[in-house]
């Protein structure tokens, strides 16, 4: 990214991101100075197959680590290719985006598959974080207003719901010390509170209707639909299917079942104080508040695009 930034200086005399979009890079140019850029935001999402580092990072890092990591700093990458990358290299766009429908098929199908294999529950969702990230790449190269929205929305979405449920796993492992699926069970017996505010955020995480997410992926999927026919669609409603799967799979794992010893005997263990449960219930009645009411961001949303004129749109 920076080559690219050095180029661009040495080529037009400044970085400027408002007189970049009135230069009219010629079609070679773009079609050059598009990778250099274009890579460093896709690492960023982060897209198959540079996406191995996104799970690690998130079982190193602590609860507040994770809940940042999840909620903002993916969202630079999403960020970059809207802002930068599309009003600048507009023919470069529409010349890569056969590469950019398959990778974000493959990456979408895989990590949902991947997601099944993992003990690890910040590893499951960090699995359908990148999940979810691939359908906003899709989303974003698909160059319609709907598509547009729906995965500046579906950003939005994704990080109050990936912020909650990364805490609700964060306050997990403050009590058993253990990110294993298999050593936690029957939490709705002990944990009910707890139990009720995780529900509600799996099913924002599977898209279930009255949740900000549910309106975020069906914009995403309208729009994919207005500008590709091809077979690799399949692949997103079999990667929304197995989302869906694991999502259910991890609640079931850890709210229900026969209780084991460790639970029997554990001494820390209680539900989850006031403090936590204000922070959850913040996040919940956004993604419920904004699933009643979307019209409140996608009103916005559609005036700013149409505002940034971009060349690509359909």
């Amino acid at each position: 990214m920076l080559l690219g930034i050095i180029i661009i200086i040495f080529e037009f005399g400044n970085s400027g991101v408002f007189s970049l979009n009135n230069s009219n890079l010629t079609f070679k140019k773009q079609i050059f100075l598009w990778p250099l850029l274009s890579l460093s935001f896709l690492i960023k999402i982060p897209v198959f197959p540079f996406h191995l580092w996104l799970p690690e990072a998130h079982v190193e890092a602590s609860t507040l680590g994770s809940v940042f990591l999840a909620s903002i700093l993916l969202k630079l990458g999403g960020f970059g290719l809207i802002k930068f990358i599309l009003p600048i290299f507009p023919f470069a766009c529409l010349y890569y985006t056969p590469i950019i429908e398959l990778i974000s098929c493959i990456g979408f199908f895989y990590c949902s598959v991947t997601a099944f294999r993992q003990t690890d529950f910040k590893k499951i969702i960090a699995y359908s974080s990148v999940v979810h990230m691939h359908l906003v790449l899709f989303a974003i190269f698909s160059f319609n207003l709907k598509s547009m929205v729906g995965s500046v929305l579906l950003m939005v979405s994704h990080g109050l719901t990936s912020a909650g449920i990364f805490f609700c796993l964060g306050c997990l492992y403050d009590r058993f010390l253990t990110r294993n699926i298999f050593y936690i069970k029957s939490l709705s017996i002990f944990m009910p509170l707890f139990t009720s505010m995780f529900f509600i955020l799996i099913l924002s995480n599977t898209s279930f209707p009255g949740t900000i997410n549910f309106i975020s992926e069906l914009l995403c999927l309208v729009g994919i639909f207005l500008n590709f026919k091809s077979l690799n669609i399949l692949f997103l409603f079999l990667g929304l299917v197995i989302n869906t799967y694991y999502n259910f799979w991890l609640f079931n794992r850890l709210s229900f079942g026969t209780l084991n010893f460790q639970i029997k005997t554990s001494s820390v263990f209680q539900d989850i104080t006031k403090r936590e449960s204000f922070i959850l219930v913040f996040l919940i009645f956004f993604i419920i508040f904004f699933g009643f009411f979307p019209g409140l961001l996608i009103y916005n949303l559609e005036t700013y695009f149409i505002f940034l004129n971009l060349r690509v749109l359909i």
